[in-house]
């Protein structure tokens, strides 16, 4: 019995629900309860924000890790630009240097009537003493033991041996180097000898000493028809007097920085005569 009427119960719970339903299924289609269904909104509205939570968490996920890698992709291309930039304008900042520096060779080989070679430093050779550097010209380009090699618009010293295709050239600073000078603001003469310190020379065969003063720069003058004339070659750097000889050392620093120079100019003189030379 009981059975009976809890089912008869269900029944109409059943029923009563359904027809409720569509009582407002009715009057949601007639749109005549906007006031009920705008608090059923506002009502269910929480519900359906955690029933989303999920999905939309999982999506923010999902786009945080797409855009992270996509910005490290970006970025890493972006390092690998700036490398290859980096490296072309070395590149270009090189040749610019370079350029510039043949320029001011050039320019001192229009100072000669006859010819001139362009050379590159393989190797510097220096060791106790010796200051001398390898080049790529040897005899076969017509290179010669004496001859003459420039740095820029100074000089850099001699060949001392040549080879088929390379050549020994020795620095002014090298022991055994010496070369005329003349002082360029009094005109006296003097002997450039090298030290064996790499960028220094020591003066010697002065008459006046006292008429000496640091900084006075000191050229070539041509003595000897070996070296060309009035070409830079050290600025007097100091004065030491010795009381134990009674000796006073005068030292200069060469024009030609030896640590940085690259490339040598190779000249052939025109054959003067001393009657010229004067002249």
């Amino acid at each position: 019995m009981h059975a009976k009427d809890s089912s008869t119960t269900k029944t109409l719970h059943f029923a009563a629900f359904a027809f409720l339903s569509v009582l407002l299924i009715t009057a949601d289609y007639r749109d005549s309860i906007p006031a009920a269904r705008t608090g059923l909104s506002i009502a269910v509205y929480p519900l359906k924000v955690i029933a989303d939570f999920p999905h939309r968490t999982t999506q923010a996920i999902s786009e945080f890790f797409t855009s992270h890698e996509k910005l490290s992709k970006e970025n890493k291309e972006l390092r690998k630009m700036v490398t290859i930039y980096s490296a072309r304008d070395q590149k270009y900042r090189s040749i610019a240097a370079q350029n510039t520096r043949l320029r001011d060779v050039l320019h001192i080989a229009e100072m000669f009537d006859d010819s001139y070679l362009l050379a590159d430093i393989l190797k510097v050779d220096s060791g106790h003493f010796r200051q001398t550097v390898t080049i790529n010209k040897g005899s076969k380009q017509g290179a010669y033991e004496g001859q003459i090699a420039l740095a820029g618009n100074s000089i850099f010293g001699q060949i001392i041996h040549a080879s088929t295709q390379s050549s020994s050239v020795m620095q002014l600073s090298d022991t055994k180097h010496s070369i005329p000078v003349r002082n360029s603001r009094t005109g006296k003469t003097a002997l450039a000898v090298g030290t064996g310190e790499v960028n220094v020379v020591r003066l010697e065969h002065i008459k006046d000493i006292d008429d000496i003063k640091t900084g006075d720069l000191y050229i070539s003058s041509g003595l000897g028809l070996l070296f060309p004339p009035d070409f830079p070659v050290a600025v007097v750097k100091e004065k030491h007097y010795n009381p134990a000889d009674s000796m006073t050392t005068i030292s200069a620093k060469t024009v030609t920085d030896f640590n940085r120079t690259r490339e040598l100019l190779l000249i052939w003189q025109a054959k003067r005569t001393l009657e010229e030379q004067e002249n």
